[in-house]
């Protein structure tokens, strides 16, 4: 193996693992170690790896971890929720130096959602003072459709304004480095594969359950969009032909179904019809849905409709993808057992033996800033690759 690829190998796995010695490298890479020791080299000169236990060609038994050197670059990611936004700084291992978060401004336009957006990397410009030269690249994780390659944000049907944007064009005229733009359930599937380190083996498909419905597959660290950039979409599989309109134009769709609308129009529903619950719409949130169906029986009901719908859109990846580990996040695993044995059930009535029988089902491991971190490490990545 030439050198250059040895070194794609090596970066990639230190990338995905953190730490990482020469005798596993020479073992992972099949290689000879002379060779991996060059391409070693070559990346530690290059000041990417550091190997701070080594200290000459001797160095006993024990052989010293290779690592990232955090003081090589720092990253910026950036996550566009909803209802906040969410900006950190990462160096070159993924630690978060400093983080900021702004509730969501008066939106409604472009320029307002970007005026949101530069609000949160002018304070954690502040924050950084002169070391913001070590920025090097913006990762931006967008609430709705993108186009991954040109870096356009496409439409977000749950942020009014935030449509037909050159968001990566954009960020890289205003803060003079390169910029990526990925879907949010795209970051989050990333996240989540990274964040079980070597325990995770196979395929992982994420399902995330906020405001709005999202999906994302990896497989062998390379996160899947398809041919337009748009794959994974499972909010919008049309589970009810019939049903509701969804924000997307078409009806029937999970989150139509699922998603906050669909639980609201549901709850509405179920209020016009006089039944007797302490269900109400003034203080509605998925976190007070998910608390009521633990003592409602409407709310109940209503959550085992919910589960049900995204039990009948996981067995459609699951027959599609056939993952090793499913993992949901968002308000809606406030369900817990109830949503799991929902989505077993249905699995087991819709797909093939083989594809249930070791599927993993998990909540997430994520905590609030993880997002953010996860578009800064995508830049990270495909600067240095």
């Amino acid at each position: 193996m030439k050198i250059d690829s040895l070194r794609s190998v090596i970066l990639k796995y230190v990338l995905r693992y953190g730490q990482v010695t020469r005798p596993e490298l020479v073992e992972l890479t099949g290689g000879r170690a002379a060779s991996v020791f060059e391409a070693v080299d070559l990346l530690k000169r290059e000041g990417i790896l550091c190997e701070p236990e080594r200290s000459g060609k001797r160095t006993g038994r024990r052989a010293p971890q290779l690592k990232l050197n955090p003081d090589h670059s720092w990253t910026a990611g950036i996550d566009f929720q909803v209802r906040r936004t969410i900006g950190t700084v990462v160096d070159l291992t993924g630690e978060i130096l400093f983080s900021e978060e702004f509730p969501a401004l008066e939106r409604g336009s472009l320029s307002a959602c970007r005026n949101e957006v530069r609000a949160v990397l002018r304070r954690l410009h502040e924050r950084s003072g002169a070391d913001w030269s070590k920025i090097k690249g913006i990762g931006f994780a967008d609430p709705g459709l993108v186009d991954v390659r040109k870096g356009v944000s496409i439409r977000a049907v749950n942020v009014p304004g935030w449509e037909n944007a050159h968001t990566g064009e954009w960020l890289t005229r205003e803060y003079q480095v390169p910029a990526g733009v990925w879907p949010e359930g795209m970051v989050k599937t990333f996240m989540e594969y990274l964040v079980r380190g070597r325990e995770m083996q196979g395929s992982l498909f994420h399902l995330g359950m906020d405001d709005g419905i999202g999906g994302g597959f990896i497989k062998d660290d390379e996160c899947f969009i398809g041919d337009t950039n748009q794959a994974m979409e499972i909010g919008h599989i049309v589970i009810d032909p019939g049903g509701p309109l969804c924000q997307c134009g078409n009806r029937g769709c999970l989150e139509a179904l699922a998603g906050e609308t669909g639980i609201r129009r549901r709850i509405h529903e179920v209020l016009t019809s006089g039944v007797d619950t302490v269900l109400n719409l003034e203080q509605f949130s998925l976190h007070y849905f998910t608390e009521c169906a633990r003592h409602d029986k409407a709310a109940r009901i209503i959550a085992g409709e919910v589960s049900d719908s995204i039990g009948r859109a996981l067995a459609v990846a699951v027959t599609l993808l056939n993952p090793s580990v499913i993992v949901l996040s968002g308000e809606l695993t406030g369900l817990g057992d109830l949503l799991l044995e929902s989505i077993h059930r249905v699995l087991n009535l819709s797909c093939f033996a083989g594809t249930v029988r070791d599927l993993k089902l998990e909540f997430s491991r994520l905590g609030k800033n993880d997002t953010a971190r996860g578009a800064a490490l995508l830049m990270r990545n495909r600067l240095l690759r």
